[in-house]
């Protein structure tokens, strides 16, 4: 893998686990709510969640790459589809607001269960290891490395949501257009990287 595919695959993955999505909003309220130190635990659930999914994308990926070679360059095709279909909806996105309703205390198992269903993360580790990842590098030491950098990507959004917090929640509020054009731009940006890069 080359530094610029490297780069892109960062960008990719900052731009679709920053923005606002189920786990960051979840971040936010729960920081609002609760305070970051009673966040840690569901953090710490969400990350193990993320591990564990990329870990499963990173393998059915490379399954499917040998299992069906000939397949495989034209995972990019798709990754760019959907890379594009998530800037359209990051760019038309409105703010959302955190719930008020009383929760109970965020606990470990509740952010792990909560990530393993998480669709748009199971999507995002899909198009990852089919896209940047697979094609250009083997074995199963990479995979869990790479594994481990897509979950440290995504953990750090969430930290940054929950320790903006309702700061955070506010400025997205009033400048969630601008928000949402620049991560569409980026988006874009990465489906156009995949489609050049042969």
């Amino acid at each position: 893998m080359t530094i610029d595919m490297f780069v892109t695959l960062l960008v990719f993955a900052a731009t679709t686990t920053f923005s606002p999505g189920p786990n960051n909003i979840l971040m936010l309220s729960l920081a609002g709510q609760y305070g970051f130190k009673k966040c840690l635990k569901i953090m710490t659930g969400i990350w193990t969640g993320s591990f564990t999914l990329m870990l499963c994308c990173g393998l059915f990926s490379s399954a499917l790459g040998k299992l069906l070679p000939g397949v495989a360059p034209y995972f990019k095709y798709v990754g760019a589809v959907y890379i594009l279909w998530l800037a359209w909806k990051t760019g038309t996105r409105k703010p959302v607001t955190a719930g008020a309703e009383e929760q109970k205390e965020p606990a470990f198992l509740t952010g792990f269960f909560l990530q393993m269903a998480n669709v748009k993360i199971m999507l995002y580790g899909l198009t990852a290891f089919t896209t940047y990842i697979t094609p250009y590098v083997q074995g199963a030491l990479m995979l869990v490395f790479f594994a481990f950098i897509l979950m440290t990507v995504a953990a750090i959004g969430n930290i940054i949501w929950a320790a903006v917090g309702n700061v955070c929640q506010r400025f997205y509020t009033k400048y969630y257009r601008i928000f949402n054009v620049v991560m569409a731009l980026l988006l874009v940006w990465c489906a156009v990287k995949i489609l050049v890069t042969i």
